[in-house]
């Protein structure tokens, strides 16, 4: 990354919670860390080789060693809408896990969707019980997956509820290896496209967007499930 010119600021996130990676990271000047934390044990343990407390504690310590050099920090609680191997998490699981991740002092704290399963209620009650557990210090993001096609829907729940940024990949790429029947994010164009409609500026340009979408898509040589992709913006 250091040998790279900079169009914005550069981050780096990572499903493992391993020091090494933000001692690199922050040694090739990245200005942000985005650290994940399971919300149940199951998936913590395939994703991270760890159990969900374990990975509280490691989170910690990287947020600490990030932010004594000057770095933004996030911390992102991953299957905080549901399991692909416990199922549903309950709010009391997930009140203990934020709780923790709270005392870890992020700067940022991102509920994810891992596997796609929330619906906008979802997005609205946890949200408010992210807002209850920080007493509205610390800034929510939301990550999306649209697995399920709630992710718009979703993105659209989390502004009204006040979150100012959505996490979403270029033509809806991504994907988890250790989640069953993963797919990917919600794609950064239909948002755009959403959003320009509603009035909510993004910054974003959607037509130079769509081109980097289908760009993408032909270098993996595969369809990408963004929807701007085959039915193009309007008006055209």
């Amino acid at each position: 990354m250091a040998a790279h010119d900079r169009f914005g600021p550069v981050g780096v996130g990572r499903g493992e919670c391993r020091h090494q990676f933000v001692v690199v990271a922050l040694a090739a000047g990245v200005d942000e860390i985005n650290v994940v934390v399971v919300a149940t044990d199951t998936f913590c343990g395939r994703n991270q080789g760890m159990t969900t407390a374990q990975a509280c504690d490691t989170a910690a310590e990287l947020v600490r060693a990030a932010g004594a050099a000057g770095v933004f920090t996030t911390v992102t609680v991953g299957a905080a809408f549901g399991c692909p191997f416990e199922g549903e998490v309950p709010p009391g699981r997930l009140r203990e896990v934020l709780t923790r991740v709270r005392d870890a002092g992020p700067d940022e704290l991102a509920l994810a969707d891992t596997i796609g399963v929330a619906v906008p209620s979802d997005v609205t009650d946890r949200l408010a019980l992210a807002r209850e557990v920080t007493q509205s210090r610390t800034p929510l993001r939301l990550h999306l997956h649209d697995t399920r096609h709630t992710g718009v829907a979703n993105a659209v729940a989390a502004v009204q509820a006040g979150v100012t940024t959505l996490d979403a990949s270029i033509g809806g790429a991504g994907g988890c290896p250790f989640a069953p029947a993963a797919t990917g994010n919600v794609a950064t164009e239909d948002l755009v496209y959403l959003f320009d409609r509603m009035g909510q500026p993004t910054g974003l340009d959607l037509e130079e967007i769509t081109s980097t979408a289908s760009w993408l898509e032909r270098r993996l040589g595969k369809q990408l499930p963004g929807a701007l992709l085959r039915a193009g913006a309007f008006p055209a």
